[in-house]
């Protein structure tokens, strides 16, 4: 470990970055923690806190552990360092493939690299987590560190083992420098932060704060109603605009259908959420940073971290749960000082997406119980998997996940590894769990929604000042450039009413069904989209089961029809396999359309239940149940022709979870040895309930 009157910053700040100077804190943050050894830095997003570990990488002993949960920030990191900064660095995630990740653990193990960027679920694996003790880290540092806090706008349980790793890494090394660094925490959060990062043995956390103030970018906001009309401005403001930005979504289906709908009005936008593959996640990531398209549409899947300087719009078409996080997210324009916009399209209604993930993320003392009680071992196992327990309780995935952490962070039940499997089991405790965080955080939450709707409807002064006020800055002053301090600086946007062009693409837009890897199914459609609750789609739901209606809507049947001659251009068909089905009436017919079209046999047969599936899919609770309610219970009931690289149609009512589809596909493959494409189509998607019975 160098000492500090052993470090030269400015000239370690020339020779490996290139840079003439610090930005403001930067040099007194690197100064605070060689000197004091924990600090935690609040300064706003682009003031380059990364800096602040790259650069002390370089002057402590053993790695430097970046726990993050920005997994768009390690890509892009790592890819700097490595190539044009000179500073080896590696990453352990779980869009990395298994051994991307133990090539990563060699080189950390064998002191090849600087810094290892991890994510902090991998705190919550015994595999991970031992991996990691067993290391020289010299510096902790905890990116967002405000999810260690309840009283943060996006607390995390998975958070609280970093407080258990800190006071491992320090008994091993003594020198352990410790930085927490965020961009959203006000003097409450900042305080728990503190205090938690702080030892028992250890001198007390410097804490530095900076303005919030990011006097470049012009914020406004713009009413809308409905998703029409959100299109429609989107497409006026991307030609009115010059540079590139992101288009931040609610939901993986938002980012898609605006991805769509610009690019059919020719404009270079594509769409990136979770959902995507590791390689097509990567990919987009990457043609973004290089400049090659002029927005991307997003979930906050994307954006964190990203080192891209010249963003010049962010624009939020759905209202952000809170404060801290919109404050964060349209901190990502303008990074490189010059003028950015910060919009956001506010539908009064847009308010039930973050009611529902607020109430989502709240456990009951049932919820716990159930978890709690589905430990309880068997004749064949000491305790379960997390998945295991998932299905056993039907809960929401994430909830489960929650509690599962909460319930070990207590001391109700521990972690196992079992034949390299870890489970989860009981321990001797029997007290009644504490849900006062759980308390604090829905209050936090609903709180930071009530004041992120406050500054939606105008019901604010200076929305910049509105912001900064939130997070801290209390003589914050009004910025004198937003759409509530300048309003007749801004254009207004006449949109059409719900008859106009993006109306009535969305009334016809098929909804895509995503790839798989495992099993290998390629990108397909639907052609109603069940969010909508359009006409159409009720009559064919209502029609589905009747046996007086053998033949699809005649509305339907021309979608089908026109979608068919569009997907023959694509690729040529040598078989359309119909899933097995008793309900739906009208399967033979669209099954006999669809190959008339695509000339290519119907196979209504060739796949049967061997086992009839115990519930149907909707009366399930969670993907993880309706996953195991189909799992290995299809079959073929013969060989299927000889296809001659021709691809396979798979044709069914309506997708949801697509669990159906997915073991429809591992027959084929496994029992038809079908090597070519497979490609799903369905009538409709529908999303189901995560926790309940039934649709959304």
């Amino acid at each position: 470990m160098k000492h500090i009157s052993e470090i030269n910053m400015a000239a370690d700040l020339h020779q490996y970055f290139g840079f003439s100077a610090f930005r403001p804190g930067q040099e007194e943050s690197l100064r605070t923690l060689m000197s004091r050894g924990r600090v935690l830095c609040i300064q706003p997003t682009g003031y380059g806190k990364s800096l602040l570990y790259q650069l002390p990488s370089l002057w402590v002993d053993g790695v430097t552990l970046v726990i993050s949960p920005l997994l768009a920030l390690m890509r892009d990191q790592i890819g700097q360092l490595n190539r044009r900064f000179g500073i080896p660095a590696a990453s352990i995630n779980s869009d990395q493939s298994d051994e991307e990740n133990a090539a990563a653990r060699r080189s950390a193990a064998e002191g090849n690299i600087r810094i290892l960027f991890v994510a902090p679920e991998k705190l919550d694996n015994i595999e991970s987590y031992d991996f990691l003790i067993r290391l020289n880290i010299g510096l902790l540092v905890v990116d967002e560190a405000h999810c260690i806090s309840t009283w943060g706008h996006d607390f995390r349980p998975s958070y609280r083992q970093i407080i258990h790793a800190v006071h491992c890494f320090e008994k091993k090394n003594t020198d352990l420098r410790v930085l927490g660094l965020t961009a959203t925490a006000n003097p409450r959060t900042e305080s728990d932060i503190a205090h938690q990062l702080t030892g028992p043995e250890a001198a007390p956390l410097k804490v530095l704060r900076l303005s919030m103030d990011r006097p470049n970018i012009s914020l406004r906001v713009i009413p809308v109603h409905g998703t029409a009309q959100k299109l429609e401005v989107l497409e006026k403001f991307l030609r009115e605009t010059q540079g590139a930005g992101i288009l931040y979504c609610a939901t993986r289906e938002g980012t898609e259908i605006v991805s769509e709908y610009l690019r059919e009005k020719n404009l270079d936008v594509l769409s990136y959420h979770a959902g995507y593959t590791p390689e097509r996640k990567r990919e987009l990531q990457e043609t973004f940073m290089n400049g090659k398209i002029k927005a991307i549409a997003a979930t906050n899947a994307l954006g964190m971290g990203i080192d891209k300087p010249d963003i010049r719009f962010i624009v939020h078409t759905d209202i952000p749960g809170s404060v801290t996080a919109y404050y964060q997210e349209v901190g990502r324009a303008g990074r490189d000082g010059l003028p950015a916009q910060g919009i956001l399209l506010f539908d009064e209604s847009d308010r039930r997406i973050q009611d529902h993930f607020i109430q989502s993320a709240l456990p009951t003392l049932d919820d716990f119980r159930k978890v709690y009680g589905a430990v309880r071992p068997d004749a064949e196992n000491p305790g379960h998997s997390l998945t295991a327990l998932k299905v056993i309780t039907g809960l929401h995935p994430t909830r489960v996940n929650l509690i599962a952490a909460e319930l070990t962070e207590q001391g109700f039940i521990e972690k196992k590894l079992v034949n390299r499997k870890q489970i989860y089991c009981r321990t001797s405790k029997r007290t009644a769990p504490d849900l006062s965080r759980y308390e604090n955080q829905n209050a936090v939450r609903k709180s930071e929604l009530d004041a992120m709707l406050l500054y939606a409807r105008g019901e604010t002064d200076c929305l910049m000042q509105t912001l900064r006020i939130r997070l801290g800055d209390e003589q914050a002053q009004a910025c004198g450039h937003c759409s509530r301090c300048q309003p007749d600086l801004f254009p207004r946007y006449a949109v059409t009413s719900s008859v106009g062009e993006a109306a009535s693409w969305l009334a016809r837009r098929d909804i895509p069904i995503d790839e798989t890897k495992i099993p290998k199914m390629s990108q397909g459609f639907s052609l109603l989209n069940g969010d909508l609750r359009a006409p159409l789609f009720v009559q064919f739901m209502r029609q589905r089961a009747d046996n007086n209606s053998p033949n699809l809507p005649s509305e339907l049947e021309e979608m089908l029809l026109k979608k068919i001659e569009h997907i023959k251009k694509e690729r040529q068909f040598g078989a359309i396999v119909l899933l097995p089905s008793g309900t739906w009436m009208q399967r033979e017919s669209a099954g006999n359309l669809t190959g008339a079209g695509l000339d290519a046999p119907v196979y209504a047969d060739l796949l049967v239940w061997k086992e009839t599936p115990a519930q149907r899919q909707g009366e399930l609770l969670n993907n993880d149940q309706r996953k195991e309610n189909v799992n290995g219970k299809m079959q073929m009931t013969r060989p299927l022709v000889k296809l001659y690289d021709r691809a396979v149609l798979l044709v069914d009512d309506y997708v949801g979870s697509g669990a159906t589809l997915k073991e429809a596909v591992r027959t084929l493959r496994k029992q038809g040895n079908v090597s070519g494409e497979i490609v799903p189509m369905t009538m409709a998607r529908v999303r189901w309930r995560l926790g309940a019975k039934g649709m959304i």
